[in-house]
């Protein structure tokens, strides 16, 4: 009786696309993005991007000039909306969860904010 439940197990797992392996890793579909024109111009300012599905994205200022950086998206659906890495280049980055599986992050841009010009990298696919 095993031998015969493991051999419907697998005829299914092959059949189904291999759901009882476990679920496929949402790396394939994460992306990002950096600034590098900070300090004298090639020191990295921030890195931003989406992750989980094209569901959440995040900022994370990696440069102590005391500018700050965001990620700008924009979702399936034209709504559009921004993170900004609340804490600075102190370790650790901002995140939220901002699109849906029928509703996902579609494009976003990276933006270092200084005080003279925001710059803009952009647009990616998300």
């Amino acid at each position: 009786m095993v031998r015969r439940t493991v051999t419907v197990l697998l005829s299914l797992t092959i059949v189904l696309g291999l759901p009882f392996v476990g679920a496929q890793s949402a790396s394939a579909h994460d992306t990002s993005a950096a600034v590098n024109t900070c300090g004298s111009g090639s020191a990295r300012c921030g890195y931003g991007g989406v992750t989980n599905n094209h569901t959440r994205v995040y900022a994370c200022d990696t440069y102590a000039d005391g500018y700050g950086f965001r990620t700008f998206y924009r979702l399936k659906n034209e709504a559009t909306g921004y993170i900004d890495d609340a804490n600075g280049a102190t370790s650790g980055c901002s995140a939220a969860f901002v699109g849906t599986t029928s509703n996902p992050v579609v494009t976003f841009w990276v933006i270092w904010k200084n005080s003279y010009a925001y710059v803009w990298r952009g647009p990616y696919t998300a």
